[in-house]
């Protein structure tokens, strides 16, 4: 039996083996190191596509030229298979050395060729193994890691190497162990489906619940972020995606029969990976018609990323579940790629804000921007408007100042069992667990300086009042005219009034004097600012009244009648931050 490869005249799979498994000996018995370079040629196909099977043949005998100059005199050099081509190295004493024998491989393997006058070339991807004395008599472990590295380096873009990392090669086994277990886990009956709570902003009642998925495989929980890639790169996302769309169908009828019309709505999730499944639409459909579900109470979620590729193609799809009778809700809105025009495309029915402009909008006027804007946006669409991800009383407080509808987060409900959100729904319809209302509330005061204020005082006020009220959550605007303050105060009902508190207070003003307070419906500003008798071109859209003023009303005339007041103040909100 020949130990050369025909083509190359390196050695063949057989004499690599033989010569792999004596350098082992060798090494066990000097105590050395063993390194195995794996080669594998990127784009190989495309030559032999391009230049016919003599010219691929012709750049495998260049590269294994190339290989072998590049081998230490005594280094065995073989070709394992069509494209792949292996260097066991010797008295390995540092991984720099390696790595360096690595760089000139990849330069020497994507150095062009020319084949009958046209120029042809791969690259390569290059994986780096070593073992000592422990290392098994056969070697096959170390060509496992060598493979597992060349692996890593293709999934990095090819063109490159990598080490054996014993890490990222366990996370390569676990990740093969998910795809396997999820293939049975329909048949083992390990996923289940969980309920969030989705809750009008104003007063928390249960409108809705999103259908999460959970697997409980026999080794425990597995986390919906680590499991839900790997069901999507392996396909096994469309065969779960039907069971989790026949679930939220279940989940319809059986809420529909408890409450009626008063029973929420079931949104779910829906992936690139299923969206591309030419069988998509007819499967759902005939779900619906399995089950009984009413599509309208069905909502189904996407993201934007499904706008990336093939759009066309996906609208189609999009346009059956509307003609069934599906809505539809954009996913983490403003993360993603799409563009207005795009989305005026998609037969959307509702927005559903991304929880990374909710986290800082209690406190940040950016977010708080952001935020109005997108539901600003939705308004004009004729679109429903959901916060993801709202944990705490004052986010749920600036959302409902900005009119959003929906809410969605820890504050109210975790996830839950079928059974735990039937039981919430009772408690609701009992009245025996009071819904979390939310109040925004503003004041609004007018009062005179104790005595006159510098420039330099006036920017101490500025800086110290700008982080006491954003650390309160409060908006609103002071303005300073001669010697007389008018401000408006927005924000949570306790917050405000203590600030006021200590305004009135505070030695700095005297006869402070309420013009009118109560509840907002809406901030009319998104920070706090303030603004001085030159500041004409910091306010919005706002002429140069000099000269205009025969007889300028000082602000405590102008409080004698609040609506007079309050449009001055509100016309004052700034283009920037004060």
């Amino acid at each position: 039996m020949s130990t050369l490869d025909a083509l190359t005249g390196l050695a063949d799979r057989a004499a690599f083996r033989e010569g792999l498994r004596s350098a082992l000996q060798r090494a066990a018995r000097s105590g050395t190191q063993v390194a195995l370079v794996l080669v594998d040629l990127d784009g190989f196909q495309a030559v032999n596509d391009c230049h016919g099977q003599d010219g691929g043949d012709a750049l495998l005998r260049a590269v294994g030229a190339r290989l072998l100059h590049l081998a230490r005199a005594g280094e065995l050099v073989a070709r394992l298979g069509a494209d792949e081509f292996a260097i066991i190295c010797e008295q390995v004493t540092a991984p720099a050395a390696l790595a360096a024998l690595a760089e000139r491989i990849q330069l020497a393997v994507q150095a062009p060729l020319d084949i009958d006058g046209a120029s042809a070339m791969v690259t390569a991807s290059i994986g780096l193994a070593s073992a000592g004395a422990d290392a098994d008599a056969d070697g096959d472990a170390l060509l496992r890691f060598a493979a597992a590295a060349v692996q890593a380096a293709r999934a990095a873009g090819g063109n490159g190497w990598q080490f054996f990392d014993p890490q990222v090669h366990q996370r390569a086994l676990q990740r093969m162990d998910l795809a396997h277990g999820l293939q049975l886990a329909l048949a083992r009956d390990e996923l289940a489906p969980r309920f969030q709570p989705i809750v009008d902003a104003a007063s928390g009642r249960i409108v809705g619940a999103e259908l999460l998925l959970r697997w409980f495989p026999r080794q425990g929980e597995v986390s919906p972020a680590e499991f839900i890639p790997i069901a999507e790169t392996s396909g096994a996302i469309v065969a779960i995606g039907a069971w989790v769309f026949r679930q939220a169908c279940l989940a319809e009828r059986d809420w529909h029969a408890r409450w009626g019309a008063a029973a929420p709505y079931v949104s779910l999730n829906l992936s690139v990976r299923q969206l591309d499944d030419p069988a998509l639409a007819d499967s759902f459909a005939a779900i619906l018609r399995d089950t009984g579900a009413d599509p309208r109470r069905l909502l189904v979620e996407i993201t934007e990323s499904v706008l990336m590729a093939d759009i066309d193609a996906k609208l189609r799809v999009l346009a059956r579940f509307a003609a069934m009778g599906l809505r539809l809700a954009m996913d983490d809105f403003g993360t993603g790629y799409s563009s207005l025009g795009q989305l005026a495309r998609l037969p959307v029915d509702v927005l559903k804000i991304d929880r990374s402009f909710i986290t800082d909008i209690a406190g940040s006027g950016e977010s708080r921007a952001v935020v109005q804007a997108v539901i600003g946006l939705g308004r004009a669409l004729g679109l429903k408007l959901v916060a993801e991800g709202v944990e705490t009383a004052a986010q749920q407080l600036e959302l409902c100042s900005y009119g959003c509808d929906l809410i969605q987060g820890y504050y109210f409900y975790r996830p839950m069992p079928a059974a735990e959100l039937v039981a919430a729904m009772a408690r609701q319809a009992a009245q025996l667990e009071p819904p979390r209302g939310a109040g925004l509330y503003f004041l609004l005061y007018v009062s005179e300086a104790v005595t006159p204020l510098s420039p330099t005082q006036l920017g101490k006020l500025l800086q110290r009042t700008r982080v006491n009220n954003g650390e309160a959550g409060i908006t609103g605007c002071l303005l300073y005219e001669n010697e007389r303050f008018m401000q408006m105060l927005e924000g949570e009902r306790d917050a405000v009034l203590a600030t006021f508190a200590r305004i009135r207070d505070n030695a700095l003003h005297a006869r402070v004097r309420v013009v009118m307070q109560g509840p907002a419906r809406r901030r009319v500003f998104t920070h706090w600012s303030m603004l001085l008798p030159d500041d004409t071109a910091a306010r919005r859209d706002a002429p140069d009244f000099h000269g205009w003023q025969a007889r300028p009303l000082p602000f405590d005339v102008l409080a004698d009648d609040a609506r007079v007041a309050y449009a001055v103040i509100t016309a004052c909100v700034p283009d920037v931050k004060h």
